[in-house]
């Protein structure tokens, strides 16, 4: 009898962990692929930052193995690199980055970054993304590539709409600054050497001088 109740009771107990083994891997909702979305936010010292373009390219696909799942380069760039390796690696975006060549974007015109300071892709498929600015918001230099994955895994629960910033800050440009103006204000540079300019002067006024000398000393002998 006892030794029915211990049977009992550990049959009770698998099946009471069944349902917990199985919820401890979150599956992606197949339903969304094809519609997620991924948005860029740009910001500058908390302030969103409108102007400039990015590109997104799609880097990799999503592969599935034994419930566990993880990304593999697209076919484009597998004679490049066959494998990714850490995909948090600011690295391995610039490596794609130079690739992007043989990529095609998923838009076929880079987006602009809204009043907002948001750049927005939707309807976009499982796997991993390169963003890439093309051209910067005016006053500020271009952010380093980086990659973004949907779905984004976060808290236990995959999210189908993710919203990223760049992994490096943005940066003002730095204007150089002008000569100080000759027109006024500036100390000017020290005399060298002799000045002509007075020569021709000075022999004009003797030239003067010495026709009134003699045109008093003619006056002064008819006087006389």
């Amino acid at each position: 009898m006892r030794k029915h109740v211990i049977s009992g009771l550990l049959a009770l107990l698998f099946l009471l962990a069944l349902p917990l083994s199985a919820a401890a891997h979150a599956v992606p909702d197949e339903s969304r692929n094809g519609h997620c979305s991924i948005t860029v936010s740009m910001t500058y010292k908390g302030k969103a930052v409108r102007g400039g373009t990015l590109a997104l390219y799609k880097v990799g696909d999503v592969v599935e193995d034994d419930g566990n799942y993880s990304f593999v380069p697209v076919e484009e760039i597998q004679a490049d690199i066959p494998k990714f390796g850490d995909i948090e690696s600011p690295d391995l975006a610039g490596r794609l980055a130079a690739l992007a060549g043989k990529l095609t974007p998923v838009t076929s015109d880079p987006v602009t970054v809204d009043k907002d300071g948001n750049a927005a892709f939707s309807d976009l498929t499982f796997g991993l993304y390169l963003v890439v600015q093309k051209t910067a918001a005016s006053g500020y230099g271009k952010t380093a590539p980086f990659l973004v994955s949907v779905p984004y895994l976060y808290a236990d629960e995959y999210q189908y709409d993710v919203t990223s910033q760049p992994k490096t800050d943005l940066e003002r440009e730095v204007k150089p600054t002008a000569p100080p103006s000759s027109g006024g204000g500036g100390k000017k540079l020290p005399q060298t050497g002799q000045l002509w300019w007075p020569v021709p002067v000075l022999a004009c006024a003797g030239l003067c001088c010495i026709a009134v000398g003699l045109f008093r000393r003619r006056e002064a002998r008819d006087e006389s």
